[in-house]
């Protein structure tokens, strides 16, 4: 029944609940609820105390609002699917006459003939396959795409895969998220690739454009990052260990392959990422101007200038005569997993007792060492390759430190300059007393 003709009064928008519906009072005058979370979706009460669900989409260059049914007719559940596929079909332009029964009401039945009705939203694990093919692995870095299938596999997908996508409340991501306080960084990211998903969902027309993503608006754990910086003590024990197992061969206890250590001194000396280090080929070495460049890094093409230390270990590799494109190749010359770096600094940094330092320590520890030597925060952002400056900013502290440290140093030099150039004072005289005896 277009009602179009009948003007409602005064409207609010909310997320309609269970609790909503039988909160809702009558008034004097009929008054109307529309869903925030479905726009389109409306809650009419009437003087009389009935309530009645509508659907409001545009048909024909018309406002339209199609009466579904009493609530004591329709459940707030197949009402809101009820709206949802009206809404989807104007959008497709394939709305079909809304059918009429007593009244002119749409008769609440779910066996509606399939020409007559559009299809339900997916399951959240079938949508989540197109997803991983269409946008996951299309546009996402080979981590990312790791990161995503993981936590769709761990967290979201024994959670909610069975339920369609517009079915999930924003109430119950709220509670799934909840659930994760101890580990704050992993729901946070379980719940960032969420929003991902329904953000394509409706992207691609699979949800309405006026669909609220019940994962909008979840409030994200607060996460302290974390900073470990090696000292200059635990560097050296650090080199003394990369030289040391260097020379116990591959295969014993305690021997590590070169190209390992090479890879790990290198992040060392040069605060690249992981992934940069082990897909470094020879053809992005500039060894005129001392320079790697990158074609494709986290933060898109990037080039890294080399120090001499950095340039000495990559020198070491090329005289080693290895054959595969990689500068540091596996033993069948493909680039090394990032897995298997990472468990070889493991046992590296056991045997130093450096425990507490995980591989992208070196990274930010790389960044310490620039800014505490006087290197700007500009120039360290450029280095590592930031995009942001507010990334950057997160070792201003330490600049802070080297500032203070400057400080007190040029007043050592002021005060010993100071001191070093003063005139002596001149020396008072001794004064002699003559006592004279009279005879």
């Amino acid at each position: 029944m277009n009602d179009a003709s009948h003007p409602a009064g005064a409207m609010k928008t909310k997320r309609i609940t269970e609790r909503v519906v039988a909160r809702a009072r009558s008034r004097a005058a009929r008054y109307e609820i529309t869903c925030g979370a479905l726009p389109g979706f409306i809650l009419r009460v009437l003087p009389s105390g009935k309530k009645v669900y509508y659907v409001r989409y545009r048909a024909s260059g018309r406002d339209t609002r199609e009466r579904i049914g009493l609530t004591t007719e329709w459940s707030l559940r197949d009402a809101r699917q009820r709206a949802l596929e009206r809404l989807m079909s104007s959008r497709a332009g394939s709305l079909p006459s809304p059918r009429a029964g007593a009244r002119g009401a749409v008769a609440p039945t779910r066996r509606a003939l399939p020409d007559e009705e559009a299809p339900a939203s997916p399951l959240l694990r079938e949508f989540a396959a197109r997803f991983l093919s269409e946008h996951v692995d299309r546009r996402l870095k080979p981590a990312s795409r790791y990161k995503y299938r993981q936590l769709l596999r761990t967290m979201i997908l024994p959670s909610f895969g069975a339920r369609r996508l517009h079915e999930l409340e924003r109430a119950e991501v709220i509670q799934w998220h909840g659930a994760r306080a101890r580990t704050p960084s992993e729901a946070n990211n379980g719940l960032v690739v969420l929003k991902s998903l329904y953000s394509r969902a409706i992207e691609w027309g699979v949800l309405p454009s006026s669909f609220t993503s019940p994962a909008t608006r979840v409030k994200r754990f607060p996460e302290t990052p974390r900073e470990r910086f090696l000292t200059p003590e635990e560097r050296a024990r650090l080199e003394e260990c990369f030289a040391a197992v260097l020379k116990i061969p591959f295969g014993n206890k305690g021997g590590f392959r070169w190209e390992t250590i090479g890879a790990l001194r290198l992040l060392s000396h040069t605060g690249m990422r992981r992934g940069e280090a082990l897909r470094l080929q020879w053809s992005m070495i500039d060894w005129n101007h001392r320079v790697i460049y990158l074609p494709d890094s986290k933060t898109g093409r990037r080039a890294i200038p080399l120090s001499s230390a950095a340039l000495e270990i990559l020198e070491e590799a090329r005289a080693r005569g290895n054959p595969s494109p990689f500068v540091f190749p596996s033993s069948k010359g493909t680039a090394i997993q990032g897995v298997t770096l990472s468990k070889s600094w493991m046992r590296v940094r056991a045997r130093v007792g450096l425990e507490d330092v995980r591989l992208h320590d070196l990274r930010h520890s790389a960044a310490s060492d620039a800014i505490c030597s006087g290197v700007p925060l500009a120039i360290v952002g450029k280095i590592l390759g930031h995009r942001k400056a507010s990334t950057t900013q997160r070792y201003a502290h330490l600049s802070d430190e080297a500032l203070h440290a400057g400080v007190e140093q040029m007043g050592r030099a002021i005060t010993r300059n100071s001191r070093r150039g003063k005139s002596p004072r001149p020396k008072k005289k001794k004064t002699t007393t003559t006592t004279t005896t009279t005879k």
